[in-house]
């Protein structure tokens, strides 16, 4: 075919990937805060670092998810300067990468019609997995890394000629930089590529291995200075203590994540979660239905995806039970995430099996998967985009309010105070009142200065950490927060939050959960 005519035939496929992109560009313009703020600004801060010189190897706060994304963030920082704009595109690029890799998937394991259907489950997905990949905090990565590997896979197993199964590998390795959570998909992608070629797989694996090592170069780095902490320090890479601890980490995971990532969460009789669960149910059947008929030439070539559904789905679940991980409790579906990259293929193949029925079905059981999620998503004009909006303006007004202040510190909760470092680019500093908590030491910065302070947060907890400072100062709500200005400067301000840090034990005092 003339290259021009292959790019021509590519034009719908294209036009999909943009319409995700929308969808996500909604999400991210006008420029809000994040729904995890603190968390979403660490890898601005991150980039502020390597702009300075320092290279991180990992995500700031552990050596669980690789730093791509402060690299990102300061490519965008270097040419629209710092601020949320660099974040925002950081979290875009890797949205793009996701949708782009999902096509080039779908379009190799099933017929072009089908590969359409498909990618609407990618293109309008699940609220919690656009929540979790959105935010520039580590988990966008793993999910176009996820796609890349399923990508590879998928040519690997229709052809493992020439250097298919390297490219594979360095995806592979690449990921698992990225996170070990993307074991979860990569584990799955070799046992699928085996089962359709047994008896190349041990002639095409040196070249996979050789791939694995040089996709794991930035993970070699960054661990050869530290004993791997990848494995010795990281917290999710350690296993489960027993067997006790294994069943209730899988009922956890049926109980809570599984629910919210897939429903978002159950209220009432009738809710978008319930609508959800419909058409869950219904395109369930219809992935039984597909299984039980094999007649048609496109059924037989749809079926070839689908062990990867349940490869995928066990990997995700056994990996989640076993490890620490999923001894944690909270909001814990960012550790699950991955197994929605199957959704598309389960909806593709459920979806065709109930056309063979019923065209009806079919449509209504697409519809109660895709519709919820616009109901869901925190568009513009909808309550949580609204307080988003409330909370960056509260950050401005309060970074104009102390800057006229002669303010430098501001204590508080994590999530109250910490993304005014960015905010402000350092030049005021939010620290925060659980220490292990300020991943990049600003506190230490204070040693020994005498500076102004102040407090933001709930007027109970600031009026305790004031009355435990022995000080005196103003009180006056700022946006949902309070603020406390001191009426005299720290002399030792370092002294001071170490003084406050020791004699916290309130709620707010509390650490914020593990990324």
């Amino acid at each position: 075919m003339h290259p021009i005519a292959n790019v021509r035939s590519w034009l719908p496929e294209v036009a999909l990937i943009l319409a995700g992109l929308l969808v996500r560009e909604a999400l991210y313009f006008p420029i809000t805060a994040f729904p995890l703020d603190a968390d979403g600004v660490l890898a601005g801060l991150c980039a502020f670092g390597i702009q300075t010189g320092h290279y991180p190897a990992f995500f700031p706060g552990g050596t669980r998810l690789s730093s791509a994304s402060c690299y990102v963030a300061a490519g965008y920082f270097h040419v629209f300067g710092d601020g949320r704009l660099g974040l925002a595109l950081t979290g875009l690029t890797w949205s793009a990468l996701y949708l782009v890799f999902t096509m080039l998937f779908l379009r190799v394991v099933f017929d072009r019609k089908t590969a359409w259907f498909a990618f609407l489950f990618a293109l309008i997905p699940a609220e919690q997995f656009v929540t979790i990949a959105y935010v520039p905090w580590g988990y966008g990565e793993i999910m176009a890394s996820g796609m890349a590997t399923l990508w590879l896979a998928a040519r690997c197993r229709v052809d493992r000629a020439g250097s298919r199964p390297f490219w594979f590998g360095v995806s592979v390795g690449f990921g698992l930089w990225i996170s070990l959570q993307t074991l979860m998909i990569a584990l799955p992608a070799v046992v699928w590529i085996v089962m359709k070629r047994r008896r190349e797989a041990f002639a095409q694996a040196p070249r996979a291995l050789a791939g694995v090592v040089l996709g794991l170069i930035p993970f070699w780095v960054g661990n050869a200075a530290n004993g791997f902490a990848s494995l010795t320090h990281n917290w999710a890479s350690r296993p489960a203590t027993n067997l006790a601890h294994v069943w209730n980490d899988f009922v956890w995971l049926l109980s809570s994540p599984l629910p919210g990532l897939l429903f978002h969460g159950y209220s009432g009789w009738w809710s978008a979660s319930t609508v959800l669960i419909f058409g869950y149910a219904l395109t369930a059947a219809g992935f039984g239905l597909a299984l039980a008929h094999r007649r048609d030439a496109n059924a037989t070539d749809r079926l070839q995806a689908a062990p990867l559904v349940w490869l995928v789905a066990t990997a995700c679940v056994l990996l989640f039970s076993f490890s620490e991980a999923g001894s944690l409790r909270g909001w814990t579906v960012r550790y699950i995430a991955p197994l929605y990259l199957i959704v598309p293929v389960f909806g593709a193949i459920g979806i065709a099996g109930l056309w063979r029925k019923s065209r009806w079905l079919a449509a209504a059981a697409a519809a109660a998967l895709l519709l919820p999620n616009f109901v869901l998503y925190s568009f513009p004009g909808t309550r949580a985009r609204d307080d988003m909006a409330i909370r960056l303006q509260t950050v401005r007004q309060l970074d104009g309010i102390l800057r006229a202040r002669h303010v430098a510190l501001v204590y508080g909760d994590y999530f109250s105070v910490y993304d005014i470092n960015f905010d402000s680019r350092e030049r005021l500093l939010g620290i925060p009142a659980y220490g292990p908590a300020d991943y990049f030491d600003f506190a230490r910065r204070l040693r020994g200065q005498r500076v102004g302070w102040a407090m933001f947060g709930e007027a109970r907890d600031l009026r305790q950490w004031a009355g435990e400072a022995g000080a005196r100062g103003t009180l006056t709500q700022l946006g949902d927060g309070w603020l406390f200005i001191a009426d005299r400067p720290a002399n030792d301000a370092g002294a001071l939050v170490a003084a406050l840090r020791s004699r916290c034990t309130i709620g707010s005092c509390a650490a914020p959960f593990p990324r």
